[in-house]
């Protein structure tokens, strides 16, 4: 039983950490924003970006950023990884400027995770990393009409 309790303690933190949502800077803040990945659209604030990277400490911890993509809602998947040379986990954060429901999926359309309900923002798995094989691919599904959504990804190894 006590060997537990420090479990219990973490479990706790990291639940709290993964639902705290980082403040933006405040209006007239010089921060210059981070660059969306190439080819991204940009519709959304550039403290976007921040708000969502600032989350890769405490949701993402060990793992590498890997994706920063835009999409619409209700539109075509994202592809956030291809496990290319070995096997890879991954955490993903999102943002949108409307409700939507947020979907993880592999390359055969099988959901690896969700959000049951329409969300603007949030971790996808927050109980833990999403793996698959390599060659396989994870791509994000945003359900939901007219929302502009920006993914971050990050994974290991």
């Amino acid at each position: 039983m006590r060997e537990s309790v420090p479990f219990v303690l973490l479990a706790c933190a990291c639940s709290a950490a993964v639902t705290a949502r980082p403040a933006l800077p405040a209006p007239g803040a010089s921060t210059p924003p981070e660059q969306p990945a190439a080819g991204a659209a940009s519709t959304m604030p550039g403290e976007s970006w921040d708000a969502l990277a600032s989350l890769g400490s405490s949701v993402a911890q060990g793992m590498h950023e890997v994706a920063r993509k835009s999409g619409a809602g209700g539109g075509d998947p994202v592809e956030l990884l291809r496990a290319e040379a070995h096997d890879a986990c991954l955490r993903v954060a999102f943002e949108a400027d409307a409700p939507l429901v947020p979907k993880l999926v592999d390359g055969n359309g099988q959901v690896l995770a969700a959000i049951a309900v329409p969300s603007m923002h949030g971790v996808l798995a927050e109980e833990g990393p999403v793996c698959i094989r390599r060659g396989d691919v994870v791509r994000a599904v945003a359900e939901g009409s007219g929302a502009h959504v920006r993914w971050m990804a990050w994974a290991s190894p």
